[in-house]
């Protein structure tokens, strides 16, 4: 089959994906962790926060919703453990909430009391918590959880340590700044060089089209399908199949970054995007149309230049999003190897979409009158 490798690259990359080791919901304790007390036999006590594997652990950033964190208990031990009592004493400046769960549970001020019960050899339990950060700080610090368990035969004390990170107010503002800068830079310099009438109308129609089948329907069709983990890859390779269309039909400096200044102004309109995402659409065709340059005014004309400006947009488009506009604007901060992930899934997008959008290109281009 004629793109079977490409199946075949697909099929690895969701194996692969789906055996990314994440911490599992009975890990005893975690490495932020310090564990005192004493006892005939002790439990497995282990904070997780938040609960979101996609996120860095132990880092809530200043100004962000509501975060899930669960604890968990452990008996690892022979015997019984009766009268099971959990003191949690949480941070001040965190705002806490505690969902329906199956214990008695008392909120007093940041002190929660839990009542597990019992729990029998190798019998675990977890405890949910929704935790909301401070809306700032002034500077990054550390918050202590300090955790008590009192139970027949003995009690023990732990005690979690994570890092609340200020919302990086100033970046929001210079970012906006800078999207806004460049957009209207890339517009000045289209009109004094004239490189916009080098476009026909039958140019700017077909990018035009384009942009609205990427901006529209591409993006609908990932909002519905809803794959999780391979959202980037099921909108990238579509997105880069278009875009190597583009090239090569209309063949013109400047294509790219006009075909996604077009995907941002019509996703705006239809899906009413912020107006700091403006650098990042911008930001994909300007690495583009710099590589076509590169090449040689190389409109994607060969396999290999059209996989490189599949991946280099992926690679672009996905660090500019999780290492900036991430943290800015959703003030999450991702782990570092889901980054790492997503930018795998996005080149891999961009190698796939290459291959795919060369053929589709030539077969185009053949067709025109």
């Amino acid at each position: 089959m004629k793109y079977g490798r490409i199946l075949t690259l697909m099929l690895a990359l969701i194996l692969a994906a789906s055996l990314v080791p994440g911490v599992s919901a009975s890990d005893e304790v975690s490495a932020s962790d310090e564990v005192s007390g004493s006892a005939s036999s002790s439990l497995g006590l282990g904070l997780e926060i938040p609960l979101d594997k996609d996120q860095a652990p132990d880092v809530l950033v200043a100004g962000h919703s509501w975060e899930r964190a669960r604890l968990n208990l452990e008996n690892p031990g022979i015997e019984t453990l009766h009268n099971i009592t959990v003191f949690i004493e949480v941070p001040e400046g965190l705002e806490i909430s505690i969902p329906s769960q199956p214990y008695l549970i008392k909120t007093e001020g940041q002190q929660i009391t839990a009542e597990i019960g019992e729990l029998d050899p190798g019998q675990s339990a977890s405890l949910l918590l929704d935790i909301k950060p401070p809306a700032s700080v002034e500077f990054k610090k550390e918050a202590t959880f300090t955790i008590k368990t009192v139970y027949s035969g003995g009690e023990q004390q732990s005690k979690h340590t994570v890092s609340l990170i200020p919302p990086p107010s100033w970046l929001t503002y210079f970012t906006i700044l800078a999207s806004l800068l460049l957009f209207a830079g890339i517009l000045a310099a289209f009109k004094r060089s004239g490189v916009l009438d080098l476009f026909s109308t039958v140019d700017l129609i077909t990018i035009a089209l384009l942009a609205a089948v990427i901006a529209v329907v591409f993006r609908y069709l990932s909002k519905l399908i809803n794959l999780g983990w391979f959202d980037g890859l099921v909108i990238a390779i579509p997105t880069v199949i278009l875009m190597i269309v583009a090239l090569q039909l209309v063949r013109k400096p400047g294509t790219a970054t006009l075909l996604f200044t077009c995907v941002l102004l019509i996703s705006m309109v239809v899906w009413g995007s912020h107006i700091m995402w403006l650098g990042f659409y911008i930001a994909e065709g300007v690495v583009v149309d710099l590589l076509v340059i590169l090449f040689g005014m190389d409109y994607a004309d060969r396999r290999l230049t059209a996989v490189i400006y599949g991946i280099s947009r992926g690679a672009v488009s996905t660090l500019v999003f999780y290492l900036l506009y991430a943290p800015v604007e959703w003030k999450i901060s991702y782990a570092p190897w889901y980054i790492g992930l997503q930018l795998a899934l996005a080149c891999a997008g961009g190698l796939i979409g290459g291959l795919l959008g060369y053929d589709t290109a030539v077969k185009m281009s053949g067709a025109r009158l």
